[in-house]
């Protein structure tokens, strides 16, 4: 492979490739080439990519005068948005993709060598007339300025080779170019004029032809192309084995999950070594690691508030502060309860200072005051180059990224990201100050527009594009995605330039022919870099049929013998498992020392179905709440139960609460409302805020509907709210709080819970009730109870669901009592003895709680 390699870099010879990763490739074939000849050191090989070539011509001129200043795509970037700025009226118009296509547009007439002045003459349509009067404005500030950039450089570059001012190497050799463009083809004329001996490598011609497989979609597709990678590298691991999709650009990740699937079948449970056996051509937005990520949250909290979610984020991550997260957690739990709200640093602190013991959160909280005196110190405008240096500290008084050991990739990306805060303060160039916000607000561009791909060891196979297969030769090759609809692809000629002047210059796509030829071009190249060529493409995309592309009968024929879909490997693992019942693994019984939470909830379980019980009571599992927006029901319902228990604090009889009338009643209610309000509303937002004042008005409005339905009842007086009782049956104690507790003048106790969602019903139409948790507490009181009830409270209905003396006059209501006692029990026996049937009965929505746990589903399959 690569024969001609040693002879291109003899002497003082360079090799310059279309792209790094060619010369990444080529700099490794070298060395191997050396081992394999039994050396033991060699002179670094001159393999360079074009771009770092123009770099060096340039470092090596020699100039009587200053080289103008070499502006880099971020730099370029913010000029260009300004320019941009100035044509369009709307201020509030997104304009990254404008600035996008823009600097595109610019590349390409620098490319073809189109004069500025004709692209003006040609315009056609408000964004064309846009871009032409932007890219003069943009040009006469950059020659105004001594400034040039990208684009610009290999016209640049050419000048100084033909001036005799910068000298090329005596030999050179080009690698990998699909399409050379008229600006590169001067640089090579001019490198010529000086005595270069210049070759132009051309892709080898295919040989033996390949073969073409169908497949149902691009999924199975994929997975095929993994197990036929697998099968060859283990027929002859010293292979060089190679996947290009067509469309890899899509979705590289799911491609690459695809092709690991069918390469090593359960990757999933083997460990992150497994992830690397595939090496992508394409990497992924910087901004888009969850490092990266975390780092833009802190900062931007370092600038303004910041949601619930982002709160939640930095509460799990171990990239900041000492990594310890058991009381951290404990604190998102906390703050699930709470409504969605913007947090400044302050805020926090005050709502969870003191919500876990200081030794678990004394360092995180200690970074969150942090957070708000660097906020209060910070300037308001600084240079880009102190805003990085400002950043960079900043961070590291927050222990980002964490005191973990890093691994290689992490450790990359950390490097990447402070060459991305190096990228910031080069920006001073033509932004010489900005705020915090303009400062966070660029290094998000920059961090979005930044692909990262890690350098990985280890990898077995190439998954690549067709672009970046360029030049490259394999022992074996497989291409995807061959179908009509994806091959050739669809053409990308400007929108920012005149159709017919990219005509007129023989631009990229301006014709349909271009983009075929093109396509004929690169496949071509592809099928003459391996020996054996293997095709595929998938026969539905979605709901629509596919057909193999028109150009591949010139390099591949149909197989039908191809490489079969593996499928997914989770697939095979289902006649591989079985459910078997364990008899003598039980569960041990609850002990005196052992805690059993959840309340008389946990009894009701039992009663439901017993595993639900031992996993909420006695393993304590709790399902993690979804973040809410607005106010939702839990939190309502808690201010509903705080705005009664502060109404009726004083524990009023009914005769009282009947005195409440007029002006007393119109004080008493508001009153006892904003009592229960503000606890949250001294640490909501603003936004917040205006929805409790709202809430306020409905919560003051059932509070009278409450009092006038007690005033309906017999003579009562309430003798406790929020009561703290303890149920203790066998070994078992269970701890209660009941809402309120009213006695009769019979001496006897009526149980009352409010019901602040949907209406509940104490007893059904057979008068049994459905849910026993008043039963629970009925059974936690010495006194005789006289009747249990739901007060349901909610702007639909405000009234009494209850069984009793007093409310069901004709029903036995000692006796029916003594058997709900009975089932309590019964239920806390079979809890204390350690009962974790499952109830297979129980429709999925009421199971899915704990499910997963129980596997329930699973088991109802199997059976």
């Amino acid at each position: 492979m690569y024969d001609w390699l040693n002879g291109a870099l003899q002497d003082s010879s360079r090799v310059v490739t279309a792209n790094r990763r060619l010369s990444r490739v080529l700099g490794d074939e070298f060395a191997r080439k050396q081992i394999d000849a039994g050396h033991k050191a060699w002179r670094t090989p001159g393999i360079v990519s074009w771009q770092d070539w123009l770099l060096q011509l340039l470092a090596g001129a020699e100039l009587s005068r200053p080289l103008p200043t070499r502006l880099n795509s971020h730099q370029s970037r913010v000029l260009w948005e300004r320019c941009l700025r100035r044509q369009i009226a709307n201020p509030l118009l997104n304009i990254a993709a404008l600035v996008r296509q823009s600097r595109e547009a610019w590349g390409r007439l620098h490319d073809y060598n189109v004069p500025l002045k004709e692209v003006g003459a040609a315009a056609q349509g408000r964004d064309q007339r846009i871009f032409a009067a932007a890219a003069f404005e943009y040009a006469a500030m950059l020659e105004r300025e001594g400034w040039i950039d990208e684009a610009q450089l290999t016209s640049f570059v050419t000048a100084l080779v033909r001036e005799r001012q910068s000298a090329p190497e005596a030999s050179l050799t080009l690698a990998g170019f699909d399409r050379i463009t008229p600006a590169a083809a001067d640089l090579l004329d001019a490198v010529r004029g000086a005595g270069s001996d210049l070759n132009v490598l051309q892709p080898r011609l295919p040989g033996q032809r390949g073969t073409v497989a169908a497949y149902e979609n691009s999924d199975a597709e994929l997975r095929a192309a993994g197990a036929w990678a697998r099968d060859e590298l283990l027929a002859n691991p010293g292979q060089v084995v190679a996947v290009v999709a067509t469309q890899l650009e899509r979705d590289a990740d799911r491609s690459v999950r695809l092709l690991r699937e069918g390469f090593v079948p359960g990757w999933q449970a083997s460990g992150d070594g497994r992830e690397a056996v595939v090496n992508v051509s394409y990497g992924k937005r910087l901004n888009t690691y969850p490092v990266i990520a975390v780092a833009f949250h802190l900062l931007r909290w370092l600038h303004e508030d910041i949601g619930s979610h982002e709160l939640s984020l930095l509460l799990r991550s171990t990239s900041v502060g000492d990594g310890g997260l058991g009381g951290r957690s404990r604190l998102d739990i906390e703050l699930r309860r709470l409504p969605v709200m913007s947090w400044s640093p302050e805020r926090y602190l005050r709502t969870f200072k003191r919500s876990e013991p200081e030794a678990t959160t004394a360092d995180w909280h200690e970074r969150v005051r942090l957070i708000s005196v660097l906020r209060e110190s910070l300037p308001a405008s600084q240079s880009p180059s102190q805003w990085a240096l400002q950043i960079d500290d900043s961070l590291g008084q927050l222990n980002w990224p964490g005191t973990a050991a890093l691994d290689s990739i992490e450790f990359q990306l950390v490097n990447r990201w402070r060459e991305l805060l190096n990228d910031l303060a080069r920006l001073e160039l033509v932004v010489p100050t900005m705020s915090l916000q303009e400062a966070l607000s660029r290094l998000q561009t920059l961090a979005a527009e930044t692909v990262f791909q890690p350098e990985s060891e280890g990898a077995a196979i190439q998954l690549l594009g067709p672009l970046e297969a360029a030049g490259m030769e394999f022992d074996q090759l497989r291409i995807c995605g061959l179908s009509a609809a994806n091959w050739p692809p669809a053409g990308r000629p400007s929108p920012l330039l005149s159709r017919q002047l990219q005509r007129d210059y023989a631009m990229p796509d301006a014709e349909p022919g271009d983009t075929l030829a093109y396509a004929q071009r690169v496949l071509m190249r592809l099928a003459g870099s391996t020996d054996r060529l293997t095709c595929s493409y998938p026969m539905t995309d979605g709901d629509a049929e596919q057909s193999p592309a028109g150009l591949l009968s010139a390099i591949a024929d149909v197989a039908y013998d191809s490489q079969p879909d593996p499928g997914w490997y989770a697939r095979h693992l289902v006649d591989c498992v079985r459910s078997d019942l364990i008899a003598d693994d039980p569960v041990p019984p609850v002990t005196l020392e052992e805690t059993v939470t959840g309340g008389a909830a946990t009894l009701q379980r039992q009663l439901t179905e017993p595993f639900s019980a031992f996993a909420y009571g006695r393993l304590g599992i709790r399902p993690i709440l979804a973040f809410m927006d607005g106010l939702p029901a839990n939190i309502r319902g808690s201010l509903i139960h705080d705005a009664l228990h502060q109404l009726y604090r004083e524990l009023p009889s009914r005769k009282d609460i009947a005195s409440w009338t007029g002006a007393d009643l119109d004080q008493r209610i508001p009153g006892a409302t904003a009592n229960a309000f503000s606890r949250l509303e001294s640490r909501v937002d603003d936004t917040l805020r205006s929805l409790l004042q709202l809430e306020k008005r409905r919560v003051n409005e059932l509070l009278r509907q409450v009092v006038e339905l007690d005033v309906q009842r017999n003579e009562f007086e309430i003798v406790d709210l929020e009561a703290s009782l303890e149920l203790v049956i066998e070994q078992l104690r269970l701890s209660l709080r009941i809402d309120r507790i009213d006695k009769l003048d019979s001496d006897e106790l009526v149980i009352l819970d409010y019901k602040t969602g949907q209406r509940r019903q104490f007893v059904n139409a057979s008068m049994e009730p459905d849910d026993l948790q008043l039963v629970v507490y009925a059974c936690a009181l010495a006194a005789p109870v006289a009747g249990l009830g739901f007060v349901n409270v909610d702007s639909r209905h405000v009234d009494l669901s209850a069984a009793g003396t007093e409310f069901t006059p004709d029903f036995d209501w000692d006796g029916a009592l003594a058997d709900w006692r009975q089932a309590v029990i019964a239920a806390a026996h079979e809890l204390q003895q350690g009962d974790v049937r499952l109830n297979g009965a129980l429709p999925v929505k009421s199971s899915r709680t704990f499910g997963l746990l129980s596997r329930i589903r699973e088991l109802l399959h199997d059976s």
